[in-house]
């Protein structure tokens, strides 16, 4: 849903295949229990025989001095504050609501030029924000999935103001905004109303880790074991569960 809410309808159609999905395990009587915490004490009532854990990926959150301020919105934050806004609205309803208000400012850093950080960029910047993306990489773009994709997205950018600095060297968070160092050498302050975090996630590997020994088979897939795209996390399963 959260990827919907990003990405749109247009592109890829997340919501109609959640929705494919959800139709599927209710029809092959799958045991479906939401809003539960799996943990070593459920597993062990529960005695599986094989376990498959997709527990996702955890949120990164840059080492910079300054990264508490009030002026950042880090990607677990904004998460958060989506999901919560998700219980009162669909992802439609409320990706049209985010035209109007948003908790963010109109000039906004992205800190992250990966696959995360650009299709944020293009949330942001067609709903009024002048963004500025900034990464350690040497180019801006990466993980997107085709070359074409990637161009099209970046000469969008160009179009729109949209400033990219790959290279930089993160200093400190400051009241006006984040200062870095270009890859040229040069010290800058980017000023700017808030900073974003948008990092690629990292393997979510507490839970496999919590249930050692208790299941004579554990399988992780998706984000929790390497990260990836939806398609790859969906064949990752499929592999599984054929396995098996």
């Amino acid at each position: 849903m959260l990827a919907a809410l990003v990405k749109g309808f247009d592109r890829e159609d997340i919501l109609g295949l959640v929705d494919y999905y959800k139709i599927q395990v209710t029809k092959l009587g799958v045991d479906i229990r939401l809003g539960q915490e799996v943990n070593r004490s459920v597993v062990e009532e529960v005695k599986p025989d094989i376990l498959i854990i997709a527990a996702g990926g955890l949120h990164s959150i840059p080492d910079i001095p300054g990264i508490d301020r009030r002026n950042v919105v880090t990607s677990k934050v904004l998460h958060r504050r989506l999901k919560c806004f998700l219980r009162f609205f669909g992802p439609r309803v409320l990706r049209w609501l985010t035209k109007f208000w948003m908790p963010i400012g109109k000039r906004v850093v992205i800190i992250g030029g990966n696959i995360q950080g650009c299709q944020t960029a293009e949330f942001l910047v067609k709903r009024g924000r002048r963004v500025t993306i900034v990464d350690t990489a040497k180019e801006i773009g990466n993980g997107l999935l085709e070359a074409f994709i990637k161009l099209h997205l970046l000469n969008w950018f160009d179009k729109k103001g949209v400033a990219m600095l790959p290279g930089v060297k993160y200093e400190e968070i400051t009241n006006k905004g984040l200062t870095v160092t270009t890859k040229d050498g040069k010290k800058q302050t980017i000023e700017v109303d808030t900073i974003v975090t948008a990092l690629p996630l990292q393997p979510n590997t507490e839970l496999i880790k919590s249930l050692e020994g208790i299941v004579p088979e554990v399988y992780n897939i998706g984000d929790c074991k390497e990260l990836n795209l939806t398609v790859d996390a969906i064949a990752d399963g499929a592999r599984i569960a054929r396995a098996i």
